[in-house]
């Protein structure tokens, strides 16, 4: 759902003398101290069978994916990464706001973005990084 990716992405924007820095990530916000529940193995294929990732497919389309009931924060988690994804990576800032624009849709995610299976992998890879980066921080919070 793109309205909860951009309000994540911007609810976890840091906020340094009443100024957000759009796209650094606070720490102390939701949903990123859940952050080790997704993708939880090195590997996409590993973290999709033991459902620690969603198919992008399932997050883009709004269908398909498992109970958000029983997985509320690791949607949220999907939400959040994407969008910061699509914001903060330098071949897909460009066309963020256009996609924005569009609603969203997988049409316009796989014209603006790129084919989701391409793009789950380098989601999947972005995310591993953000989890290496942000590890330190997260843990010493909790």
């Amino acid at each position: 759902m793109l309205e909860e990716g951009l309000a994540d992405y911007y609810g976890t924007s840091l906020i340094v003398s009443n100024r957000m820095l759009q796209g650094r990530i606070d720490v102390e916000t939701y949903p990123v101290w859940w952050l080790e529940e997704l993708a939880t193995r090195p590997t996409l294929e590993q973290n999709l069978r033991n459902g620690s990732v969603i198919p992008l497919r399932a997050i883009v389309t709004n269908s398909g994916g498992p109970s958000l009931r029983r997985n509320v924060n690791l949607y949220y988690l999907h939400w959040w990464t994407l969008t910061h994804f699509v914001f903060e990576s330098p071949g897909h800032r460009t066309n963020a706001v256009a996609l924005v624009q569009s609603g969203g849709n997988l049409a316009a995610f796989e014209k603006l973005i790129g084919p989701i299976d391409r793009v789950q992998q380098e989601w999947h890879d972005y995310v591993r990084e953000l989890k290496g980066t942000l590890a330190g921080p997260v843990q010493a919070r909790r």
